[in-house]
């Protein structure tokens, strides 16, 4: 049903038009298959030791209609596989072009996290298969609201600032609220070679999941509320801050991220992750290798606030488990290799080794290779 209604909110989008000229339907897509060769699964990822053709193919299909000189309005709606290729809109906003450099958009909308978050999920768009995991893995990409951005040149400089404010809301199996979410970027340009970009976000975070509840009411009933209210995300502040630069030199890129994320008032561990990437160009074929790092370190002085004692080891234990979810000491290496088979398809090839000094999650080793197009 939801597969239908979206698309039919496209069919009308562009039927509705007085002029087909003012409607551009473009599109993107990718078909990924993975598995890991070595360990069991591999993280953030679905893959296992089997052979897996969905977990990061995806088909999407953008509509963009002219409403007038100034507005335009724009429907993505994008099928993932690991979503069993169940449509919904990734974006879905009004834009204002008011002309010397201001811009605003209103509804649906990406987050303005990371470089490549407007087009994160376009393929074709990069040289590796994916952005590295070490940064790229945050649990949403969208919000509802209101962004706004003012474009100038300085010099050899051109920058964008922009604005943005809004909310979030994920459904089951996981219930996440991001709430009062606002925040600010700045992209800058110099030449055709040197990009640089800052990004700072703040907001309430709120998550509920189903199997904590127990022990949340278990510390509670014992006198520990302040230890559930420590592991329990309920509008706890968050920040997160971003910067990202990029060297391309037409047949050689370098680039590189880092992000912090930090949530107050809760065992969330301050998060330090980053990479470092680089690609050379050969004719058609394009390798690549990417290092990164996520650094980060669990808040265990929740689990002292619990007493050592028999009657209450059971919750110390339960506690330590759940804060040290949050604990990685993990390194990412990837290796990769781009073939552009058209001017509008492209074959990769990646293989990526994953290591981590903490028990949160074993190590293993992936390789995927998928064909990435747009249209």
């Amino acid at each position: 049903m939801k597969r239908l209604l979206a698309l039919g909110i496209l069919a009308a989008l562009t039927a509705t038009s007085t002029a087909a000229q003012s409607v551009q339907i473009t599109g993107f897509g990718q078909m990924v298959a993975g598995t890991v060769t070595d360990g069991t699964t591999f993280p953030d990822l679905g893959y296992d030791s089997d052979w897996d053709f969905k977990d990061e193919s995806l088909f999407a299909l953008q509509v963009r209609g002219e409403l007038n000189d100034q507005w335009s309005a724009t429907a993505q709606m994008v099928a993932r596989g690991r979503d069993d290729f169940e449509p919904e809109f990734a974006w879905a906003y009004v834009a204002w072009d008011g002309g010397n450099g201001w811009s605003a958009k209103f509804g649906r909308q990406r987050v303005p996290f990371f470089k490549y978050s407007d087009f994160l999920e376009v393929g074709y768009a990069y040289p590796w298969l994916r952005p590295s995991g070490a940064v790229y893995n945050a649990t949403f990409s969208n919000f509802d609201g209101a962004s706004a951005s003012y474009a100038f040149r300085s010099g050899d400089w051109f920058n964008s600032i922009g604005l943005v404010g809004g909310s979030n809301e994920e459904g089951p199996p996981i219930s996440q609220k991001v709430d009062t979410l606002v925040g600010i970027y700045v992209d800058s340009t110099y030449g055709d070679w040197l990009s640089l970009r800052a990004s700072y976000l703040q907001a309430d975070v709120t998550v509920d999941i189903d199997d904590l509840v127990p022990l949340l009411d278990a510390l509670s009933n014992n006198g520990f509320a302040n230890v559930a209210a420590a592991i329990d995300y309920n509008k706890d502040p968050a920040q997160f801050f971003g910067v990202a630069a990029e060297v391309n030199r037409g047949n050689w890129l370098i680039g590189g991220e880092f992000t912090r994320t930090t949530i107050d008032n809760s065992s969330y561990g301050d998060r330090n992750q980053y990479y470092l990437a680089a690609a050379y160009r050969i004719n058609a074929f394009t390798p690549n290798v990417t290092w990164g790092r996520r650094d980060n370190k669990a808040k265990t002085r929740t689990v002292d606030l619990l007493p050592n004692v028999p009657p209450l080891a059971g919750l110390r234990a339960a506690v330590t488990g759940v804060v040290l979810l949050e604990d990685f000491d993990a390194t990412y290496w990837s290796y990769g290799l781009r073939w552009d088979v058209a001017s509008n398809i492209a074959l990769k090839a990646d293989y990526t080794q994953y290591t981590n000094k903490t028990p949160i999650s074993a190590d293993a080793d992936s390789f995927a290779v998928g064909l990435t197009f747009t249209f």
